[in-house]
């Protein structure tokens, strides 16, 4: 798995240059239907899963830590880089493209795979097993990623990959979840911290470097609110007293707002709650600041959390949720139904303001 020190990022800025070395971006060339072109790379630093055996319409092609997909600019001999799979441990990652040829920087990913807690800890990334790329159809291509957390359950995700607009790349994402044997949740955070859907890994260290600076969500009763990142955030927490409930046709956002002097161009990444299949009751978003300040450091974390899940995972249980992925540039974020800063955050502003009137 990525350690939570930005290895990524590393990755990201290999991936910008090689935008313009094209040949060079990959190790094995898997398809190229003269609009998309499919690279897989043997090894990836930072990634300490093993790469898996990766088909293409049940060929195999090699074994890979990585695929990268750099899809056509039209009208242009360009072919900028949109999407990172890394099918090794099932972190995805993506961003837009821009008119002059070229993308946004990579920033916040997207971990598509179901994770849990128990007395043992997180277990937060299955290992991959295999990988399958299907192509043709409504669907353009298909990565299905499957993996397993140790003895305990089977995991698949699966995306697809429309051709994107200029200004915006969406994904189609699945994860499915299969106990293979009784899971006991950590009881202590089943609720809050205990069996997550999906999660975004992102960065904010300060009000000037971050990959997110604000949260954005929408309710059941369809309300938007937003809460900004400052610095006085607290850290070493959880972002919420308790998980904020959404529910499908709902979505939550990491929102990367202009002004970064980090990578400016790195996108705001949206999650849109399609689909639950397998679960009853709530589900809600929740996440944690570390207490890192380093911008190299994965510091920023916000995840979908089933409330209602049972003390024990029964044996057989399958689970699925359905989102659409959105990366779209850094934009100002308006103030939605419910704005909601930390106490210091407000105090601060409040107090700012009385200045200017005095």
């Amino acid at each position: 798995m990525l350690r939570q020190d930005r290895g990524l990022v590393a990755v990201g800025l290999v991936l910008a240059l090689l935008v313009v070395q094209k040949t060079q971006a990959a190790d094995v060339k898997i398809y190229d239907d003269g609009q998309l072109v499919l690279w897989g790379r043997e090894s990836i630093a930072g990634v300490a899963e093993a790469a898996v055996p990766t088909y293409l319409d049940g060929a195999l092609q090699g074994s890979f830590q990585g695929l990268e997909a750099y899809d056509k600019l039209p009208g242009q001999d360009s072919w900028p880089l949109t999407v990172v799979d890394l099918v090794a441990n099932a972190f995805l990652r993506t961003t837009y493209q821009m008119a002059d040829g070229s993308t946004g920087a990579l920033g916040t990913s997207v971990v598509g795979s179901f994770s849990y807690r128990t007395a043992g800890g997180l277990q937060y990334v299955p290992v991959g097993t295999t990988a399958a790329i299907g192509t043709g159809g409504a669907d353009r291509l298909q990565l299905i990623r499957e993996g397993q957390f140790g003895a305990d359950a089977t995991t698949r995700s699966t995306a697809t990959l429309p051709d994107p607009p200029l200004g915006s790349t969406t994904v189609t994402l699945t994860t499915r979840f299969e106990a293979q044997q009784p899971i006991t949740l950590d009881a202590g955070l089943r609720g809050n911290d205990a069996f997550r859907l999906v999660s975004l890994s992102s960065m904010f260290a300060d009000p000037f470097q971050f990959d997110a600076s604000a949260i954005r969500w929408r309710d059941p009763g369809g309300d938007e609110h937003v809460m900004f990142l400052t610095a006085n955030s607290p850290r070493d927490s959880h972002l919420f007293a308790a998980p904020l409930e959404i529910a499908v046709g709902g979505y939550f956002e990491l929102v990367k707002g202009t002004g970064a002097s980090w990578y400016p161009a790195s996108p705001s990444v949206r999650m849109d709650l399609v689909g639950l299949s397998g679960m009853t009751g709530r589900v809600g978003i929740q996440g944690w600041l570390a207490a890192t300040t380093n911008p190299n450091d994965d510091s920023l974390s916000l995840w979908l959390e089933w409330l209602d899940a049972p003390a024990t995972i029964p044996s057989g249980s399958v689970y699925e949720a359905t989102f659409t992925v959105t990366a779209t540039p850094p934009s100002l974020v308006p103030e939605p139904t419910t704005m909601v800063l930390f106490i210091p955050g407000v105090l601060a502003l409040a107090l700012c303001r009385r200045r200017q009137a005095e």
